[in-house]
């Protein structure tokens, strides 16, 4: 039976031997066929970028010049007129988006002032962005003292000359009442804004969201105008009743608003 086997190996053996050898020429077919089809493909990129180079270095200059083109945000602002009823003027009056983007600018740069002359805070109300510092210069021939109990910032300056000037940063939005401690009559408002979109009615009414000059005086040339999109413009005056109104921003262009605000208490600037 031993001598059956080696027979029946010795007749298989050239049927193996062929087997391998077809599949090893079947592996260097496939090998040459890989070879080929990956050197045409080589050639037939290396004549396409042959044959359109300076359409493809036109390509290369375009793009570099897009990544230096900034792109440009639909983006509009907001003009109107206050009209009040149970006031001799319509001046003062805080007009400002409660909500909005937020705007990538360092506004521990800005300055805002806070005048002190005829024994008057000027202006009456100064709203600020959350991080600016305002300065209070003694522009008087008397001392003053100023100070806030508000809950948005306490101070108290203490008693300075005319010609002193003194300085606080505002880390906190909400409000901020001021006083004189040696002059009574002295009152005003510093409001401190989570957003610079803000405006304040003048003699007529009229305000502008955002107020470039206004923001330009503080050091911040660089607000942009409002993103579109729909928003809610917020009132405050201390002797006039709040009032919201939703308005829609337009891609481009000015939103014009109309106000009516009659006499009472204002809301808070911003729920807590």
């Amino acid at each position: 039976m031993t001598k059956h086997l080696m027979n029946s190996q010795k007749a298989l053996s050239p049927v193996i031997a062929r087997s391998e050898a077809t599949r090893q020429s079947n592996d260097y077919n496939q090998l040459q066929t890989t070879r080929l089809l990956r050197r045409a493909r080589n050639d037939i990129l290396f004549d396409f970028l042959r044959n359109h180079q300076h359409l493809l270095f036109k390509i290369f200059i375009i793009a570099l010049l897009l990544l230096h083109v900034p792109l440009v945000a639909a983006a509009g602002s907001v003009s109107g007129t206050i009209k009040v009823k149970g006031l001799r003027s319509p001046a003062n009056v805080l007009v400002f988006i409660t909500k909005a983007a937020a705007v990538d600018l360092d506004f521990s740069n800005a300055r805002f002032v806070m005048d002190q002359k005829d024994l008057t805070f000027t202006p009456h109300i100064l709203p600020i962005p959350v991080g600016a510092t305002v300065f209070f210069p003694n522009h008087d021939k008397v001392d003053h003292n100023v100070f806030s109990l508000s809950r948005t910032q306490k101070f108290n300056f203490g008693s300075y000359k005319p010609g002193e000037n003194k300085s606080i940063r505002f880390d906190k939005p909400g409000i901020v009442e001021l006083r004189c401690d040696m002059h009574a009559e002295m009152l005003a408002y510093i409001m401190v804004m989570k957003n610079p979109y803000f405006g304040v009615s003048d003699a007529k009414g009229h305000f502008q969201i955002p107020d470039p000059d206004y923001l330009k005086q503080a050091g911040l040339p660089g607000v942009e105008a409002i993103p579109a999109g729909k928003y809610t413009v917020k009132t405050w005056h201390e002797k006039l009743k709040t009032k919201k109104q939703t308005i829609e921003i337009p891609a481009e262009g000015t939103v014009s608003v109309k106000l009516d605000l009659t006499r009472g208490a204002p809301s808070v600037l911003y729920k807590r």
